[in-house]
């Protein structure tokens, strides 16, 4: 787990080794503290953070990170605010108030720092529709191999993701993370902290062009996560062959490309679908000159592109189609599918696309 020493590391450049203390838990809600907790303190429209550290402490908190002053005698405070590397800080007691000047900056400045110190492959995921059924399912797909973790719900902005990172043990070997678009640079500015090997686009649809301008301005923005990429052989952008938006992405990217889609040209593609009612769907499935039927127990035609790219990552990531294929089928995701992803649920967080 991170530590308050890598809080201290990450914000100053200090290095406190007598501090190994153990962060059971990183939230921004006071209600969700458990004992050893590091509660982040966000001023907000609705309501403001520094308002519950009281009950962030009552409930086990050992730390809260503040960006406002409080009263130095109901807190102990360490402030780090134009702290130079390489003096001598005093630790407090816990429980204890970390001064900053913008908690949500050093909450993301945290997660980078956490993230870069982790062995991990991360798996973004990004597009119109199908962002959080395409996380859910292929974090599944990769658990029949490896120890993956995911965002919760729709933690996919500028708080949840880095929140995820915070919260992400030294034993985790991937990560899925879904990611939102609301503006011009947003992606980029996620992926630079979560820094991704492996970007998925499922699609660029209508909704929401209005707000970005344009169908082109939304394809732009979503781009962003393959620019983001590394390079061959480390990087791979996994795009839908059947969006033409998403298709001409390659050209941005000088990293390995695979192509999913229901088009025989697409490197991984789907035919002979079949839907069988509540029993689920039944397909061919082809890649690399090998192919085999799935029969998957879940719902709509839509669901096959999502298979798709969940088989694609764990194509990727080195599993076999007997793995993936375990992985589908043993799948929980089928409601999901149906009742969360393409419903207004990804509208909740600053109306993202």
């Amino acid at each position: 787990m991170i530590t308050l020493s890598d809080i201290i590391q990450a914000l100053t450049k200090i290095t406190i080794r007598s501090n190994e203390l153990p962060i059971t838990e990183a939230v921004i809600d006071s209600r969700k503290v458990i004992p050893g907790s590091l509660f982040i303190a966000l001023p907000g429209e609705q309501t403001d953070g520094h308002r519950y550290i009281d009950s962030a402490f009552k409930r086990g908190a050992n730390f809260a990170l503040i960006c406002k002053d409080t009263p130095v005698e109901k807190y102990r405070i360490l402030d780090i605010r134009n702290i130079n590397e390489g003096k001598d800080l005093k630790i407090p007691d816990t429980p204890f108030c970390i001064r900053v000047d913008d908690s949500l900056k050093a909450m993301q400045e945290i997660a980078c720092y956490w993230r870069k110190k982790l062995p991990i492959r991360v798996i973004g995921i990004t597009g119109s529709v199908g962002k959080s059924s395409t996380k859910e399912l292929t974090a599944e797909v990769l658990s029949q191999k490896y120890y993956t973790y995911k965002n919760p719900g729709n933690y996919n902005n500028e708080i949840g993701l880095p929140l995820t990172i915070l919260n992400l043990g030294n034993g985790y070997e991937r990560l899925v993370l879904e990611m939102g678009f609301f503006y011009s640079g947003e992606i980029t500015f996620l992926c630079n902290i979560s820094n991704p090997e492996v970007g998925v686009i499922t699609n660029i649809g209508t909704v929401h062009a209005q707000r970005a301008g344009s169908q082109k301005a939304i394809a732009d923005g979503k781009s962003e996560l393959i620019t983001s990429l590394p390079g061959k052989p480390q990087g791979t952008a996994i795009l839908n062959y059947d969006d033409p938006y998403v298709r001409a992405m390659a050209k941005k990217t000088s990293t390995n490309v695979l192509f999913y889609g229901l088009d025989s040209q697409a490197d991984l593609w789907a035919d002979e679908i079949h839907g069988r009612g509540l029993k689920g769907i039944r397909f061919r499935m082809h890649y690399q000159g090998k192919s085999a039927i799935l029969d998957v127990p879940m719902l709509g035609r839509h669901s096959v592109q999502t298979i798709l790219r969940a088989s694609a990552v764990g194509f990727t990531e080195g599993l076999n189609i007997e793995e993936i294929t375990e992985g589908l089928v043993n799948s929980n995701s089928q409601l999901r599918l149906v009742a969360e992803d393409e419903s207004d649920q990804n509208q909740r967080q600053r109306d993202r696309c």
